[in-house]
């Protein structure tokens, strides 16, 4: 007689990973500016857009945009990037907007009002050790 072997599949085991990305970080470039556009993922994963950003000469400013419940990690994303890499790059926040804005509704009836910020961040010069 022969045996099956089945896997036993443990449901139990979680997988530790870093975060993923649910989607790709929306960015976009306009002439000598940066546009991020900050959602609910990890503050880390918008560093390396951000550096790409601030390494090249023809940019001079990146905005980090966004909205809702977002905006608390906007402000962190900013933060968090000045006081990390402010030894590599020195940046400072020029200024920050906020406001509201109306918005169409995932239903399409009808438009909401959702609150917004704008953080807009320039690069002083890049420090040479």
């Amino acid at each position: 007689m022969a045996e099956k072997k089945t896997k036993s599949k443990n449901k139990n085991i979680k997988k530790t990973s870093r975060p993923k990305r649910r989607f790709r970080i929306n960015k976009k470039l306009d002439g000598k500016l940066g546009i991020i556009f900050i959602g609910h993922e990890d503050p880390f994963l918008y560093f390396p857009d951000m550096m790409s950003y601030f390494d090249r000469e023809e940019i001079d400013n990146v905005h980090l945009k966004a909205r809702g419940k977002s905006i608390s990690n906007a402000v962190n994303v900013a933060e968090q990037f000045k006081n990390r890499f402010g030894k590599e790059i020195k940046v400072k926040v020029d200024s920050v907007d906020i406001g509201t804005e109306e918005v169409p509704r995932k239903d399409k009836k009808g438009k909401i009002k959702m609150s917004f910020i704008d953080i807009k961040m320039s690069k002083d010069k890049i420090l040479e050790d």
